[in-house]
């Protein structure tokens, strides 16, 4: 399958790099990139919905057909979920629509906020619209939700941390002549998910050489401490390249020592790698829940849209917060 994953990976890479290149030259931060945050959000929402549906499947010994007519199995109805998640997402892009002052109503990342509790409030809205009354099991309803806040924290909640990542503007971050371009928010953006991508690809080769050590043998029995090992190495060297030459590339220049500078980027490096791999962890944890080893199989060598993405999805909350915390940066 490693044929299937390198052609894969030169298109997902291609797909970000040209879109990333395209959106330089919009009218606003993060216009052109905004589609793919969509379609992964929408596409991580639906396989998380399938995952539920399989485990209820298989908790009542039926078709997930049978189990999503079976309004005692608390499965999330999908088209809210759906509806929730594009809402999240679209409302982490208000900074982007306008121009946005770094306080603002309730800042930036307090949109994403916003979007979740308009999540909330339809779910609520759809519960108290099809309520059958006392007869169903104590606690269905209390998991239906607990299930759809769920998946639209996930897929639309991670996925906003990312767009808010790419918007990233104001204040140091804007250029020395007192323009703001977002050329940070395009750095950082870039940065995270070459942090995470590298650890998975160095955690990947290393753990073929040389694992010998599980890991975590009932959650993710192919993940090795060699590997592990690896794949933060492969962290430090995606950091290092974009927050140096691509960095320099892009007019992205920090006033750093480089002491300073490479403590900063180690630091960085590490603690994305870390959050990565729990990311990876948490979706295999769902995915064992449900007895499938792929949340889908239309991507080959790789699995589904959460296979593909859920490293990045937890990796993006952590780097955001080491970013504006000054970790990293001018």
């Amino acid at each position: 399958m490693l044929h299937w994953r390198l052609i894969l990976a030169a298109i997902a890479i291609s797909l970000v790099l040209g879109l990333a290149w395209l959106d330089q030259f919009g009218p606003r931060p993060g216009i052109f990139m905004l589609p793919l945050a969509l379609v992964g959000a929408w596409m991580c929402a639906g396989e998380l919905m399938g995952l539920n549906e399989k485990a209820a499947a298989q908790r009542m010994g039926g078709s997930v057909k049978e189990a999503k007519q079976d309004r005692t199995k608390s499965i999330p109805w999908r088209p809210l979920v759906y509806m929730a998640t594009m809402l999240t997402v679209l409302a982490s892009t208000a900074p982007m629509t306008l121009y946005y002052p770094d306080g603002g109503v309730s800042g930036r990342t307090g949109w994403i906020a916003w979007g979740l509790i308009s999540g909330l409030l339809l779910a609520l809205i759809y519960e108290m619209a099809t309520y059958d009354g006392p007869d169903q099991p104590p606690g269905t309803i209390a998991t239906r939700l607990a299930r759809t806040m769920f998946a639209i924290s996930y897929a639309g909640g991670l996925m906003g941390f990312l767009v808010q990542l790419r918007i990233i503007s104001g204040g140091v971050w804007m250029q020395p002549d007192g323009t703001d371009d977002c050329r940070w928010g395009m750095l950082a953006l870039l940065t995270t998910i070459a942090t995470v991508k590298m650890n998975d690809t160095g955690a990947y080769f290393a753990g073929h050489a040389f694992g010998r050590h599980k890991m975590t043998p009932k959650l993710s029995p192919g993940k090795t401490w060699e590997g592990t090992i690896g794949g933060f190495i492969g962290s430090i060297a995606g950091a290092m390249f974009f927050l140096g030459p691509v960095a320099h590339w892009l007019g992205c220049e920090h006033e750093q020592t480089s002491t300073q500078w490479m403590t900063g980027v180690v630091i960085y490096a590490l603690i994305v790698g870390l959050a990565g791999v729990l990311g990876d962890l948490a979706i295999s944890l769902l995915k064992r829940d449900a007895g499938v080893k792929d949340s889908s199989t239309w991507m080959p060598g790789f699995g589904g849209f959460l296979d593909l993405l859920d490293s990045i999805l937890l990796a993006a909350p952590v780097s955001y917060a080491l970013w504006m915390g000054h970790v990293v940066g001018p």
